[in-house]
């Protein structure tokens, strides 16, 4: 008896001793948690409406989502795919966090979990640090990053990233020589001394700012003619709209203030940039002032302010015309097309804002040589060329990459074959390097690909907003007595006669039974005028 139970225990023991190894295997694994702060759909999610899903799936004329080839997710990105992530290839197309998590094990032999959130403003972002929320890696815009360098709350970006002899740091091997010149020339103050942006953070989109338009209602001789100021000109009123946020319409009003000047410079000086960036960044008393009244003034013609409706409103017909950061702009001209509507994309002539969305480290004293790993490698993943296009198609802004295939995947989308008619040269090389043009068509001289990646030229009279550090106080005071302004006075009245008629009713109702407006006096009581008791 004793050795048949010796023998049933022998047996269990070797049958649940691959399970022990793999229980040890898994208590003894480490994952590393990496906290991403993002913007709000601002990555490739995957399935419906990623450019893998979009380019392998169409709907026929029955309605039906049916798979179909591409000329650019071919067999042989399928397989390079599998190779370089160690899965199988989704042709739904997966969320690219997951194949960040899965690539990070596969080159590093750790476990990564990615905790994703986001956020809607600069300002949100800057306020959850604030309040002690913790983050590994977020995606400040160029001016709220000069803002956490100059308050001492992110870290410097470590040597290592920046080694071009490591094939892994798809970043420094891929990054835009534009993109690059303008993070290594970029500088700010902190504490005291001169940092280039570049030691801090590293990019991830970027774009100018113009207006969308729609060409059938807007006169596009009034837009050379005005420009920012179109958006006071009453033959517009009421069909135009403009950002929701103090330093966008700061901006244009410093552009409609400051036209003649910006205007009367000379493109072709070696400092012509620099003057248009010092006019646009003007926050002296005078300049606040006249601005406030600007902004009063456009205030009384526009349709309203927005933060992220202007591209819908604009696709639905709402108004004709929106100041519209580059990106969304791309996104309104796509989404108008698929409802036969045209749109246009517009920089004026005097100035537009050249903005950054860049990746950088908050600082976390308790944050592990580990975890700062992780943050460098998905900056890389996302900075490889394939996932910029992947997150490009998805989001519409530009990415900061200007590797081969990204070059490859604008050509496919706008490109123009020899033999068809209305076609021009279109010059991207300052972005991609030597030699860098395609054949495109005319009408793209005004539509996405001029919002995407527009001329040389039109770059250089663009501006990068500053940090305004003190100033920022004068600023936001504007705002508040813009947003703030007293009401008409018709509207007044019409507010004050609506909530004393809502007063009266509510005393009627409530009251209404007790009184009589006609009762005469209680028995032994006499009743006096008014002027009796003078």
């Amino acid at each position: 008896m004793k050795q048949k139970r010796f023998s049933a225990c022998l047996c269990a023991a070797i049958l649940l001793f691959p399970c022990a190894l793999t229980l040890g295997g898994c208590a003894t694994k480490k994952t590393v948690t990496l906290r991403v702060f993002n913007w709000e759909e601002y990555i490739d999610e995957g399935g419906e409406g990623s450019f893998i899903y979009d380019e392998l799936h169409e709907t026929d004329e029955n309605g039906k989502v049916i798979e179909i080839e591409s000329d650019i997710v071919t067999r042989d990105y399928m397989t390079r795919y599998e190779e370089d992530i160690g899965i199988s290839f989704n042709k739904e197309g997966n969320h690219i966090i997951d194949d960040f998590e899965t690539w990070y094990e596969k080159q590093y032999g750790v476990s990564v979990r990615v905790e994703y959130s986001t956020f809607g403003t600069n300002e949100d972002l800057y306020n959850q640090l604030k309040l002690g929320d913790k983050y590994d890696l977020v995606c400040p815009s160029e001016y709220m990053i000069m803002k956490l360098a100059a308050e001492d709350m992110i870290e410097p970006i470590g040597e290592s990233f920046f080694d071009e002899e490591n094939e892994l740091n798809y970043y420094v091997n891929n990054v835009s020589p534009f993109i690059r010149e303008k993070f290594d020339n970029g500088l700010m103050k902190i504490g005291g001394e001169t940092h280039s942006w570049s030691e801090y953070a590293a990019g991830y989109m970027w774009g100018t700012t113009g207006l969308v338009y729609n060409p059938e209602t807007v006169s596009e001789e009034d837009l050379e003619r005005d420009g920012w100021s179109i958006l006071c000109n009453r033959d517009y009123y009421k069909k135009v709209t403009t950002k929701d946020n103090v330093r966008d319409s700061y901006f244009v009003g410093l552009a409609i203030l400051y036209r003649e000047e910006l205007l009367a410079l000379d493109p072709t000086a070696p400092d012509y940039n620099a003057k248009v960036t010092e006019i646009m960044n003007r926050t002296d008393e005078e300049s606040v002032a006249k601005v406030q009244d600007i902004l009063l003034d456009m205030k009384k013609n526009i349709f309203g302010f927005e933060t992220d409706t202007g591209k819908s409103d604009m696709v639905k017909g709402t108004i004709s015309m929106n100041f519209a950061w580059g990106g969304d702009a791309v996104y309104a001209m796509d989404e108008a097309e698929k409802q036969d509507v045209s749109l246009n994309y517009f920089i004026p002539k005097e100035s537009a804002n050249l903005y950054f969305d860049g990746w950088a480290i908050p600082k976390d004293e308790n944050r592990s040589e580990e975890t700062r790993q992780a943050a460098y490698a998905f900056i890389n993943f996302m900075a490889k060329p394939e996932n910029a296009v992947r997150n490009m198609y998805y989001i519409g802004y530009s990415s900061v990459i200007g590797g081969d295939e990204v070059f490859e995947y604008i050509e496919y989308m706008y490109g123009a074959e020899e033999h068809e008619e209305d076609t021009v040269e279109y010059d991207v090389s300052y972005f991609f390097g030597e030699g860098a043009a395609l054949l495109t068509y005319e009408d793209q001289l005004k539509r996405q690909l001029y919002a995407q990646f527009p001329p040389e030229e039109e770059t250089l009279r663009c501006a990068v907003m500053d940090y305004y550090g003190e100033n920022e106080i004068r600023i936001n005071e504007l705002w508040t007595k813009v947003k703030g302004e007293t009401l008409d006075a018709w509207a007044i009245i019409v507010i004050c006669v609506s909530v004393a008629a809502i007063a009266l009713a509510v005393v009627f109702v409530k009251f209404g039974n007790k009184i009589d407006l006609k009762r005469k006096p209680k028995k032994g009581y006499t009743l006096i005028k008014q002027e009796e008791l003078k």
